[in-house]
């Protein structure tokens, strides 16, 4: 009995733990729903794993076929990836620059001069950088120097590293269109002088006129005095006088000279004042003539310029004589040209104002476009081409209102440095 009710009471607690143990089986809905679930999962991520590799794919499509050189960096620039572009940059086969640091495509200079851009860029720790507008010169595996102009992208990676995007397009053709661009302003230069010159040219004969009936005069003077044996202190002031006319006729033959020739633009240290002296005594005659009256207000100690001086006569030339025939045009009372040099910050301003009309009231820049003109007979070139020439100089041309009457047009040009660059 007792070995009965202990063995009842055994299985009772057998029962009990088991029960206890064994989870209830699941419900089929349920699991039905999971594996649902699951397998949506698995469709979500094969379909993102296609459009990966799709966008991937499209990437590395536009990667190939793109008409730039791109190469991909690590932050030590060294190169993990390179396009067919790059290769046929470079002459050799892109797999061969993998590998390689990017420095050694470049010159020496270019690449230590890079390395040292680039570590202070990354050492801001942004999480992106991106840089263009740079030029570099790439050596070919034929040993060839290519300019090329370089544009950088940097994402900076989990690790803190920076990974580099190098996109590289061949500069040739663009210095070539600079250069063709260059010597058609040139040209169009050139072709206004001689517009100008030939306008000048009545004026320019009685200018030249006045020193040469000088030289005549006085070299009469002197042969009578020597005929009649004259006093020696008399021969000599004719004979100073003669020279002095004969280098004023030959510096007024001198001015027109290089106005007229077709040269390459030649910078050198340039004397304000006496640019615009030099102008004055090409345009003194027609400005006479005009009964215009001129004012000059020249600083002294000025810092010399480095320019092209007969560049800067055409831009004075042109001002002084778009001055005077607005004046004649307008018929207006005061009759004056004022012009001015003066020492502005690191720059030296030519200003010249006149005493006529004035420019468009709305928008008075509008002058320095191509082909505006408010003279019946203009071309409208003239000025566009002195703001062209400013701008080869690193200078610039503004031009505004008077209040008093007029209008006013400044020249500016940045003052030359100590070291003469």
């Amino acid at each position: 009995l007792r070995y009965n009710q202990g063995n009842q009471r055994f299985m009772s607690l057998l029962s009990s733990a088991v029960s206890m143990s064994i989870p209830d089986a699941p419900d089929p809905a349920s699991l039905q729903a999971e594996n649902n679930s699951l397998k949506r999962q698995v469709f979500d991520l094969t379909a993102a794993l296609g459009r990966l590799k799709e966008t991937s794919d499209m990437y590395r499509m536009v990667a190939d076929t793109a008409a730039d050189a791109i190469l991909c960096a690590d932050g030590n620039l060294e190169l993990v990836y390179a396009n067919p572009s790059a290769g046929t940059l470079l002459k050799i086969a892109p797999a061969r620059l993998v590998g390689k640091p990017f420095e050694s495509i470049l010159t020496p200079e270019g690449g230590r001069t890079l390395r040292q851009d680039l570590q202070q860029r990354m050492a801001s720790a942004l999480p992106s950088l991106r840089w263009s507008d740079v030029e570099l010169t790439i050596v070919t595996a034929e040993e060839e120097q290519i300019p090329v102009d370089v544009s950088f992208g940097a994402v900076r990676s989990q690790d803190g590293h920076y990974r580099l995007t190098i996109f590289m397009r061949d500069a040739r053709p663009r210095k070539r269109l600079e250069q063709e661009s260059r010597e058609r302003q040139s040209a169009l230069a050139h072709a206004n002088r001689l517009k100008s010159v030939g306008e000048l040219a009545a004026g320019l004969a009685h200018e030249l006129n006045q020193p040469l009936a000088a030289v005549c005069l006085h070299a009469d003077l002197t042969s009578n005095l020597l005929d009649n044996n004259g006093d020696p202190a008399d021969i000599r002031e004719n004979t100073e006088i003669i020279a002095h006319q004969a280098e004023r006729a030959a510096g007024i033959i001198a001015v027109l000279r290089e106005m007229i020739r077709k040269n390459e633009p030649r910078q050198r240290q340039l004397d304000a004042n006496e640019t615009v002296r030099s102008v004055i005594r090409l345009l003194n005659s027609e400005l006479h003539s005009r009964r215009i009256q001129l004012e000059l207000q020249l600083a002294e100690g000025l810092p010399p310029v480095l320019a092209d001086r007969t560049q800067i006569e055409q831009i004075l030339v042109n001002l002084l004589q778009n001055a005077a025939e607005s004046i004649a045009a307008a018929d207006s009372p005061e009759r004056t040209i004022r012009v001015e040099t003066r020492h502005s910050g690191q720059a030296i301003e030519f200003e010249v104002t006149d005493s006529g009309p004035g420019l468009p009231a709305d928008d008075p820049s509008r002058v320095f476009e191509n082909f505006y003109t408010t003279k019946s007979s203009g071309l409208g070139i003239g000025l566009g081409i002195c703001r062209s020439i400013a701008a080869m100089h690193r200078g610039q041309m503004l031009a505004r209102n008077v209040s008093t009457g007029g209008a006013s047009f400044v020249l500016t040009l940045p003052q030359m440095e100590e070291r003469g660059e």
